[in-house]
């Protein structure tokens, strides 16, 4: 009996720091670095996996991960690459207004509303023809998961 009730604790503990290391960690900037790096190696099978669905890509929203998955393998295709040096990006949390920055309609709102956690950060990163906007949150293993892209921004 007292195996069954240490088994069961030991179950809800790691169920409890499972759930804390994914979706509700705050990217911080070793993070951020750690998921630019990644693109620029052109994992986009890792990239893929790190696509949160839905997705919301310039305003869009991507709901299937065969679409994630065509965007960033014809992305690697084009040569795109973001600027990885200490001062090429900004964190930032988000705020009440940050869809706007992927669109201002209905649709992006309620993508921000309904599947964006609390804990999501706006990164602001430089890469061919301009800047570029990442929507992170949560973490699995050594990378944020990815919610959003959008740019080159005016």
């Amino acid at each position: 009996m007292n195996k069954m009730i240490i088994t069961s604790v030991s179950i809800l503990v790691l169920m409890f720091f499972a759930s804390c290391t994914t979706m509700k960690a705050v990217p911080n900037e070793r993070a951020v670095s750690r998921f630019i790096g990644l693109y620029n190696t052109g994992d986009t099978d890792r990239m893929i996996r790190m696509s949160s669905i839905p997705m919301l890509i310039d305003g869009e929203i991507v709901a299937r991960t065969s679409d994630a998955a065509f965007f960033w393998t014809r992305l690697r295709e084009a040569g795109f690459n973001f600027q990885d040096s200490e001062n090429s990006y900004t964190v930032e949390p988000v705020s009440r207004n940050s869809y706007i920055l992927f669109g201002d309609t209905m649709e992006v709102r309620t993508f921000f509303d309904k599947y964006v956690p609390e804990t999501a950060v706006i990164v602001r990163l430089e890469g061919p023809g301009g800047g570029y906007i990442l929507l992170l949150s949560g973490r699995k293993g050594l990378y944020p998961f990815i919610f959003g892209f959008t740019g080159p921004m005016s």
